[in-house]
């Protein structure tokens, strides 16, 4: 609750407000209609002039009704999304399209080739990684928490800067659990817009009590300034995706606890939010229904990265961020099939 309710310096600051009297008819009637304390009216920028009918938003326990739900939530299965290392063997054992993972870390013992090596020292570690670029010719490798959450901890690890950054992350990464994948080239078109991260798709599937296959929602998510990670909770923002033009629609929006700022335009290159057309949309969406018939927690939010070649999976999330979406599009409420996975929640 406290960390809803932080962020509301930000409300503060916000000059696109509704007046005083509409906001606290409105405040309670979200908490009158939703059963719940409004913390989510500002978290989800309801107070913002444009927003008009703000009981079509997910209200929090709505959300947690979802995502906790026993008949949604398959918890052996959701444990190999939440688990990078598994996401990267399930894959590859069902042949989805996912980073190379080249080696990984448990604390010391770091695993490559087949082979495990222990490592104590930065020393040890620069001559590890020297050896795998040496081996893979890759010049750079992405190195994600097995564990983690919100792209926090990820270490963009360069051949060319190898020693200034082991010296920087070494002990973090010897004392910790890591996964070490390929760098991804992502679609020129899109790395115009943004380069220094992979700007991915958020796409929201939902298995149906018949097994069928639907697509809830498809966003994009952008970094800015020097992120290597694109993720809302490091500071990035997200814009929705039209599925009928392929391309993005309405405005960039950053999350309330960084600051709630809006784009038309991406803060750094410049270009046009509105209107660009998505690469390989059909073809994302496309493998993420494959992919979720094979993981068969119904609701998941797939991360897909669009290469000059197609898409790619980075990973799938079963507590996906509804929230995103929920924003981005205006509210998921008045979706009918967010109105059916509702329903039988409820029943």
């Amino acid at each position: 609750m406290i960390s809803r309710i932080l962020p509301l310096k930000n409300f503060f600051k916000d000059p696109n407000k509704k007046n005083g009297i509409t906001m606290l008819k409105e405040i309670f009637m979200y908490g009158w209609v939703k059963k719940e304390w409004p913390t989510d009216y500002f978290r989800k920028f309801l107070y913002r002039n444009e927003i008009t009918d703000i009981t079509s938003y997910l209200s929090l326990n709505e959300y947690f009704s979802i995502i906790k739900s026993k008949k949604i939530l398959v918890r052996d299965m959701a444990s190999i999304l939440e688990n990078k290392l598994s996401f990267s063997l399930f894959a590859n054992y069902h042949h989805l399209p996912v980073p190379k993972t080249i080696s990984y870390n448990i604390n010391k013992n770091v695993y490559y080739n087949s082979q495990v090596h222990h490592i104590n020292t930065n020393t040890e570690l620069i001559s590890f990684f020297s050896k795998v670029f040496n081996e893979t010719h890759e010049i750079s490798l992405f190195i994600k928490p097995i564990s983690g959450i919100g792209g926090k901890g990820c270490i963009l690890l360069n051949k060319e800067e190898l020693e200034q950054q082991i010296l920087k992350h070494g002990d973090e990464l010897l004392l910790n659990n890591f996964i070490h994948q390929e760098k991804i080239k992502q679609h020129d078109g899109i790395s115009n817009i943004y380069s220094n991260s992979i700007n991915t798709v958020r796409i929201n599937t939902y298995l149906d009590k018949h097994g069928k296959c639907h697509i809830i929602s498809a966003l994009m998510r952008f970094g800015s300034g020097n992120m290597v990670t694109d993720n809302e909770s490091s500071g990035g923002f997200y814009i929705g995706i039209d599925l009928e033009s392929e391309t993005l629609k309405g405005k960039g929006m950053q999350s309330m606890e960084k600051g709630g700022m809006v784009h038309d335009q991406h803060p750094d290159s410049k270009i046009v939010l509105d209107g660009f057309k998505v690469p390989f949309i059909k073809e994302s969406l496309q493998l993420v229904k494959q992919a979720a018939l094979m993981i068969p927690t119904r609701i998941i939010g797939w991360d897909v990265a669009i290469t000059p070649k197609g898409p790619i999976i980075i990973e799938g999330n079963s507590n996906t961020s509804l929230h995103m979406a929920d924003v981005a599009f205006g509210g998921l409420c008045k979706l009918p099939i967010v109105q059916e996975i509702l329903k039988e929640i409820k029943d």
